[in-house]
């Protein structure tokens, strides 16, 4: 089995420092190379008046359904992306310089792009729900509507409620739960500390829209130093893999002894893998890796935790005395 190497770094204006690493084991499967879309024929004359593709999805429920079976492995999404970013900047090149005929091609080639993306598709079914329900036209709103609610299905992002534990620094492993609000993720402390005590969030995260890959991975947050989250692959015999993965705005928590001043800090959230997640805290540069919990450990968990903390029949029965 692979192991899953989270590499840290704090990049202040000169140099850099490895600041954390940990490993956790996960499955690992390599990210494919996407291999471009086929060059198309310029024989005939086209131009552009806008260089924004049409619509992905329609009313049309079976088109629908052939899309989803088109839809790329969880492990490609991330290379898909940053080919996406890619070919929309050279689109846009392109209608800069009035070149109408290439423009073209790369707007075909961008939808063919966003097509094998299920969260494209869900940013489409969503902004087509809203013109549907502002014209009025409710029949088409309610197809749009039940397309979100499948496309879920295909997002590792909407896959993630249950029970997760994680070692924050300085206060040890603790468990969190996973619940969604739409498309906000709330990550809820079940075991807290003298900071953010359990029952309180600890972080939440927007997934609608992930976020867009960059050349350098560097997020910079005010006058702070840039923080940059490397995962890396280690195979059976060590060899590391740099991997990309999804990453997504949120903000995480943070407070004083005893929950005083709590309030929250830019973040990101990371899909390491189908069990492993992060949590970056920008402005800190804390990163804390989750592992989830497996189904039937957590109801062990949870049939532990009633055995002891609720009395038995005679303990109720001698409260209830005293009580009278």
């Amino acid at each position: 089995m692979g192991r899953i190497a989270v590499v840290l770094l704090l990049l202040p204006l000169a140099g850099s420092l490895v600041m954390h690493l940990s490993t956790c084991p996960a499955h690992h499967q390599r990210v494919a190379q996407i291999p471009p879309a086929q060059a198309r024929s310029c024989s005939r004359p086209q131009m552009l008046s806008s260089s924004t593709p049409p619509p992905l999805l329609t009313t049309d429920t079976e088109d629908f359904e052939r899309r989803i079976e088109g839809f790329a492995p969880t492990s490609e999404l991330c290379a898909i992306r940053k080919q996406i970013v890619n070919v929309r900047t050279e689109m846009d090149l392109a209608v800069d310089s009035e070149d109408y005929v290439s423009a073209a091609m790369y707007r075909d080639d961008l939808r063919e792009l966003q097509g094998r993306d299920p969260v494209a598709s869900a940013a489409d079914a969503r902004a087509q729900l809203e013109r549907a329900i502002e014209k009025e036209r409710y029949s088409d709103a309610a197809i749009f509507r039940d397309y979100l609610r499948v496309l879920r299905r295909f997002m590792p992002q909407y896959q993630l409620a249950g029970l997760w534990k994680g070692t924050y620094p300085n206060h040890g492993e603790e468990l969190i739960r996973v619940r969604y609000d739409g498309d906000t993720l709330f990550a809820t402390k079940v075991t807290g500390d003298e900071h953010v005590p359990a029952g309180e969030v600890t972080f939440r995260a927007e997934l609608a829209t992930p976020c867009e890959p960059d050349a350098k991975g560097i997020e910079m947050e005010g006058d702070m130093v840039g923080v940059r989250v490397e995962v890396v692959s280690l195979s059976a015999d060590g060899a590391p893999q740099q991997r990309d993965v999804e990453r997504y705005h949120g903000e995480g928590r943070i407070a004083a002894k005893g929950f005083q001043h709590a309030h929250y800090v830019p973040g990101q959230l990371f899909l390491m893998d189908t069990d492993v997640i992060g949590f970056l805290w920008l402005p800190l540069g804390t990163l804390v890796v989750f592992n989830r919990v497996p189904e039937e450990e957590e109801r062990q968990g949870a049939s532990a935790l009633d055995s002891a903390t609720l009395p038995n029949l005679g303990e109720i029965a001698r409260i209830s005395d005293y009580s009278s």
